[in-house]
């Protein structure tokens, strides 16, 4: 099921800490072309779309009642508690008296991961300018001028929103960054106890997989059940954030 992976360590590392050598490791390119784009695309210098409405839209007429998960509490965990558990598996997988060992291992691991979630925002980020979806709550937050004098089903492609706090919120619904980011972290995770894990007993890694998945498909629900996405935007993010992990894993990654 998931990609095999050159080591970890170099062979001379491997023989200085007595390990077993099986390879060379391979390289990845800098992101710094990611990191321009993200940055770009935070200062909208690229040019962003906005899609119309319909006048009454039940879809879009939902009041907005906040968020089940936050941003805040959203990127605390996904950036923390992979951090957390590959330091206790590589603890646990060489034992605490290879300190650095440890260190050096978890912290390659984690700037694999952070490599793949710095592509998974820029691309949902680019996404949710370019497209300029309304969300669900979008007559509630952006108070269109237009809707005030549109009648029936007449469609308005163009639009100024009233409530200029919520300007750069209302139309950001495709696709679900919270999913996206939220699945990234869950599969990671996953893959690196596949790898990892063994030390800590199949039963323990089995669970805690399981746990992963159902906690990142409970922040997809969570996002259509709080009216700030549609079905289809969770959907969207869900579809993203598989390839972006397989590349992460496969192509552009240093593992064992």
């Amino acid at each position: 099921m998931w990609p095999s992976q050159p080591p970890l360590l170099s062979e001379s590392e491997m023989q200085a800490y007595g390990l077993p050598t099986c390879g060379r490791t391979s390289e990845k390119s800098p992101a710094t072309a990611m990191i321009a784009l993200f940055v770009l695309v935070e200062l909208k210098v690229i040019p962003g779309g906005q899609l119309g409405f319909q006048c009454n839209d039940p879809a879009l007429s939902h009041p907005y009642t906040g968020d089940t998960i936050s941003w805040k509490w959203l990127m605390g965990i996904t950036l923390l508690l992979p951090l957390v558990v590959m330091l206790i598996v590589e603890r646990q997988c060489n034992g605490s008296e290879k300190n650095d060992l440890n260190k050096k291992n978890a912290l390659r691991w984690y700037k694999e991961y952070v490599y793949g979630v710095l592509i998974n925002l820029t691309i949902v980020q680019t996404l949710k300018l370019i497209v300029g979806s309304p969300r669900p709550h979008f007559f509630d937050t952006c108070q269109p001028e237009e809707a005030i004098t549109c009648v029936g089903s007449d469609y308005i492609s163009s639009y100024t929103c009233t409530k200029a706090y919520w300007l750069s919120q209302s139309d950001k619904s495709f696709p679900s960054g919270h999913t996206s980011l939220g699945l990234h972290a869950a599969l990671f995770i996953a893959y690196y106890l596949h790898r990892r894990g063994a030390s800590v007993g199949r039963g323990v890694v089995g669970g805690a997989q399981i746990v992963c998945v159902l906690c990142a498909v409970w922040c997809g629900v969570s996002r259509v059940q709080d009216r700030r996405h549609h079905w289809w935007d969770v959907l969207a993010g869900a579809v993203i954030a598989a390839p972006i992990l397989f590349y992460t894993v496969g192509a552009n990654a240093i593992h064992y």
